[in-house]
């Protein structure tokens, strides 16, 4: 799977959680990756994202995973993250943390469908069966 490339309060980087970043996760937050990312949605419904019902150092811990996996080394995706928490606005981090989560669990991509000519009309002549008897 390939890296998603976002702009947030970090400045723009690639992320992805590949299977080991997402079980640190999944042991990281109280109920799993996927229970996180809905929590993580839940904020819209409340009245912006700043209100989604999860703890800052999941969202973090998300984020640092997300650089983690790219390649970026342990403490400065640490020492990252923390910043763009204090540079940025919490529901900045937990739009990129939803959209980190969203795109390492979408699987991969498909091959595009082929495109194929429209099968033609039978016409008459091409012996579709007479009815007649002889």
């Amino acid at each position: 799977m390939e890296p998603i490339t976002l702009n947030w309060p970090g400045g723009e980087d690639e992320f992805l959680l590949r299977l080991g970043e997402l079980e640190a996760l999944d042991d990281l937050t109280d109920d799993g990756v996927l229970d996180f990312r809905f929590r993580l949605s839940q904020g819209a419904q409340r009245g912006g994202l700043a209100y989604s019902p999860v703890k800052i150092r999941h969202v973090i811990a998300c984020l640092r995973l997300g650089l983690i996996g790219v390649g970026m080394d342990r403490k400065a995706a640490e020492r990252k993250a923390r910043q763009a928490f204090e540079d940025g606005d919490i529901s900045e981090l937990n739009l990129t943390a939803y959209m980190v989560i969203s795109h390492s669990l979408k699987g991969k991509d498909h091959d595009p469908l082929a495109t194929t000519e429209a099968a033609e009309a039978p016409t008459a002549s091409d012996g579709a069966g007479s009815t007649e008897t002889a």
